[in-house]
């Protein structure tokens, strides 16, 4: 199949299948679309990626390896709004109808999934995130119209997927889906899962390293209440404890250091910001005693998903979304009250003192990721689904 591939996505991590002299803008991007990309692809598959960048004026086709991407303009936030996203949204529909892609995979339910609605092409629109929730936590306004992006693409789209069965209970509380919502979890790269052989070989001694990968500091993402625990907790161990917070908005100056020194807490804790993936896997791979994730929501949670298959221990919230279920209801992880800060850090004083738990809950993640949240078997399931919905929809 000539399958589509629409949404946040990062084109550098697919340059090996370009010309070494291409040109690739900075995209709007999130790293498992381009994952999954690879799985198609590898399987045998013709991808044409769809993306957003602001750094063109026109939409831009690079041609590669069985591989096209057409990046098409993304404006600043204020702009979009101002026309409900109208200049993405047509711009991605028309660079769609002129591929000829037999299906259209996009990623999100908003400008994606509403380009692909449009095009008229045959497509599957997987949800990410719900509408409301993300809408309650947006710092920005324009996340207000979110919500109404997605309802008519939830109404018409003629398959949607979700990635965990919390996600699709909550989409049909949102809007009734003109068909069944089918569920498809996200999965790890074979890449991270061969990072448990390089975790075993890692030295043991020192302090007890801590960390969190979160994107944004946001009252969403929570990290206020894990930098209070971990100050609870670094009252008792003192320097015998660490904590590294990777991500957007944890870089070292940025908001979450901030207000970490305003409040006298920053002691103990590396502010690593964001990297690119393969570096932060392997940086948690090689360092990381236990991931915790203060998160308040997640309709799946990749950093919880990588953690596992590496066999990271890991603590997440006990309401947080799809984090119980992922963690198999605290089988496969330790289940905190994230909203109090005593009780991350009891569980991270729990992990910390407890080497058996620690152990069982670092092999229960792994062979659950191994079971169900394997690359391979996410991109077979979506294969099949495109493939469905190819023939369904041509009629």
């Amino acid at each position: 199949m000539r399958i589509g591939v629409a949404g946040p996505i990062d084109i550098t991590m697919l340059r090996d299948f370009f010309s070494p002299h291409a040109e690739i803008p900075n995209t709007y991007s999130f790293p498992l679309t381009a994952h999954l990309a690879r799985a198609l692809h590898n399987r045998g598959h013709e991808i044409v990626l769809f993306a957003l960048s602001r750094d063109v004026k026109n939409t831009r086709r690079i041609d590669g390896e069985r591989i096209s991407a057409y990046i098409c303009p993304q404006r600043r936030p204020r702009r979009q709004m101002l026309d409900f996203f109208r200049g993405e949204r047509h711009g991605l529909r028309d660079a769609m109808r002129v591929s000829g892609c037999d299906v259209i995979h996009a990623h999100w339910t908003y400008e994606f999934g509403s380009a692909a609605v449009e095009s008229g092409l045959p497509c599957v629109v997987t949800a990410h995130d719900v509408p409301t929730v993300v809408m309650g936590f947006a710092r920005h306004p324009y996340w207000l119209e979110k919500p109404l992006l997605a309802w008519p693409v939830l109404r018409k789209a003629r398959c949607v997927t979700a990635v965990s069965p919390y996600l699709a209970r909550a989409l049909r509380r949102f809007v009734k889906p003109s068909r069944e919502i089918i569920v498809i979890p996200n999965g790890a790269t074979p890449e991270v899962f061969a990072l448990y052989e390089e975790r075993k070989r890692r030295s043991q001694g020192g302090p007890f390293k801590f960390a969190s990968v979160l994107n944004g500091w946001s009252a969403l993402k929570n990290g206020t209440r894990l930098v209070e625990a971990f100050g609870i907790l670094r009252k008792d161990f003192g320097t015998g404890v660490e904590l590294s917070m990777f991500g957007d908005g944890h870089e070292r100056g940025g908001p979450a250091h901030q207000w970490s020194r305003h409040r006298h807490l920053e002691d103990g804790i590396e502010f690593a910001g964001s990297l690119p993936n393969g570096t932060l896997m392997t940086r948690l791979a090689q360092s990381a005693d236990v991931l915790v994730h203060p998160s308040r929501e997640e309709t799946h949670g990749m950093a919880v998903t990588d953690a596992m298959a590496m066999a990271i221990p890991v603590i997440g919230g006990m309401k947080s979304g799809a984090i119980p279920s992922v963690l198999a209801h605290g089988k496969a992880g330790l289940l905190v009250d994230v909203a109090s800060p005593s009780s991350i850090a009891s569980g991270m004083r729990t992990l910390l003192e407890d080497d058996s738990l620690r152990s069982i809950l670092a092999q229960s993640g792994r062979q659950r990721a191994l079971d169900e949240y394997r690359l391979e078997a996410v991109a077979a399931r979506y294969e099949n689904v495109l493939s469905k919905a190819r023939e369904e929809q041509s009629r």
